[in-house]
Order: structure tokens, then sequence, then C-alpha cells
């Protein structure tokens, strides 16, 4: 019996090799959630997430600085502004 299904489960990580990948992460994920919690775990997630967006915009040559100094340029009001990279 132990045999016949670990042959199943190594037939099907050979036939559907994502399924392995996303088994892992699923593992890792509850893993974490148990042994942090959720807010913690969703936290790191979440800052995994915003570095993969940045370094994602680095490599494609963006200039993230200037970007978001035009962003908060247009956000802040004038009074609050205390510096002057845009005129």
């Amino acid at each position: 019996m132990w045999a016949e299904i670990k042959n199943l489960i190594k037939s099907c990580f050979e036939v559907y090799p994502m399924r392995k990948v996303g088994f892992l992460l699923g593992l890792i994920f509850g893993a974490a959630i148990m042994t942090f919690g959720i807010l913690k775990t969703f936290f790191a997630i979440f800052c995994g997430v915003i570095g993969l967006y940045i370094g994602s915009r680095f490599e494609e040559g963006d200039d993230l600085v200037i970007d978001t100094l035009k962003l908060l340029e247009s956000i802040v009001p004038e009074r609050f502004r205390y510096w002057k990279f845009f005129s």
C-alpha cells in the first residue's frame, strides 16, 4: 500500500512539475503561519512583494528615486514641501 502511494506521488510530480513548486510553497506558507502567526506572515509576504517590485524596477532601468520624488511632489501640498527638486 505504501509503495503504491509513493509511486502515485512520484508520478504526479514527474508529470506535473509545477505541482511540486505549489506543494512546497503551500507547505512553507502553512509552517510560517503556524510558527509566526498570520499577521506576521502576511507582513513578511507583503515586504517580499514590495522588494520584488523595487528590484524589477531597477532591473528594467527605471530611475526609481526620481519617479518617487515626482510622485511625492504631486501628492504633498505646496505648504508642506521643504524641497524643490523639480521646478
